[in-house]
């Protein structure tokens, strides 16, 4: 007797047992497609929260490296959304420049605290604790840890300098882990929700050339994101945000525009998310670029490896 006949005399002795097989099988599928529904669902029609409800109106929301690109997005998007601000800058003038333009255009009755601290330094012991101690009777219902750095036009990892290589791995890394270690109690024991945004990057889906040591600083920030948020998990919503290009002075040697979106739209985007998902890419347009990296990556692995090739000849004729 074949395997065919076998389960052909299995199925007319057990035909309840393999009737509830069969309806196991279909159940299950439905299961994934109505998931995968409500899924779509949640992200393009639910409405995001309302934050300022949801963590306390006259809350701070608190945001690194914030006078340009990225993190100037979330002051203006959280300034707009009824948050009182904390922004940990390096250039106190530009801060204020900032806050100028906030109370003009935004609110005039906002309240915010600057505090100056150099993120070259923050792997320093007591550097972050002591700018944290500036705002320790502040509010802090929200951390934005949005510093971050990539050195412009360098693909060969042979081409950068030792300094470059720790800097990046300072500001990427040690200001995320420090900011969020030392604002944690105070998040924690508010007495209502709190949330921490982590900026990682799409680059984290694919491995690419070129891309080695700042792709590597942003998986740390993406499995920090998530560790803590289990750890957290129903006191803080902890979300790790993953965009792709945005059109800022990071991504200033970027050509190709397509996937390409302003801060605001950036920013808008994660903040409709916070509190629904552990990740995001944000906005449809990286969502879009997210999907497709593990495609497009053989065809730019292939140009990325020629310009690390010249970039490395010329580094050997200039030595």
């Amino acid at each position: 007797m074949n395997h065919l006949e076998k389960l052909d005399t299995f199925v007319v002795n057990n035909k309840r047992a393999a009737g509830l097989i069969a309806a196991g099988a279909v159940g299950y599928v439905a299961l994934k497609a109505l998931s995968k529904v409500a899924c779509l669902f949640k992200k393009f029609i639910l409405p995001g929260y309302n934050l300022i409800e949801r963590y306390g109106k006259g809350s701070y929301a608190a945001v690194t490296a914030c006078t340009d690109g990225i993190g100037k997005g979330f002051v203006l998007e959280l300034a707009k959304r009824g948050f009182n601000l904390v922004m940990f800058v390096r250039n106190v003038e530009k801060a204020q420049a900032l806050v100028e333009e906030i109370k003009k255009t935004i609110n005039d009755k906002i309240d915010v605290k600057i505090v100056q601290i150099d993120f070259l330094k923050v792997n320093q012991p007591g550097v972050v604790q002591a700018a944290v101690k500036q705002v320790e009777d502040v509010d802090i219902s929200l951390l934005v840890n949005n510093a971050g750095m990539s050195i412009a036009n360098k693909l060969s990892i042979e081409s950068y300098t030792e300094e470059e290589l720790s800097n990046t791995i300072v500001f990427n890394i040690y200001s995320q882990v420090f900011f969020t270690y030392y604002l944690l109690p105070k998040l924690r024991n508010r007495g209502k929700k709190s949330g921490i945004i982590n900026l990682s990057s799409v680059s984290t889906v694919a491995s690419m050339a070129g891309f080695h040591i700042y792709t590597s600083t942003k998986i740390f920030n993406d499995y920090f994101s998530k560790s803590i948020g289990e750890e957290y998990k129903g006191i803080i919503d902890v979300m790790s945000l993953k965009p792709g290009f945005v059109d800022t002075p990071l991504a200033s040697s970027y050509k190709q525009k397509i996937f390409c979106i302003t801060p605001q739209e950036c920013t808008n985007a994660a903040l409709n998310y916070l509190g629904r998902y552990e990740e995001t890419n944000g906005h449809y347009k990286h969502m879009y670029s997210s999907f497709t990296l593990n495609f497009r990556k053989y065809f730019m692995n292939y140009k990325i490896r020629k310009a690390c090739q010249a970039q490395r000849e010329k580094k050997q004729i200039s030595q």
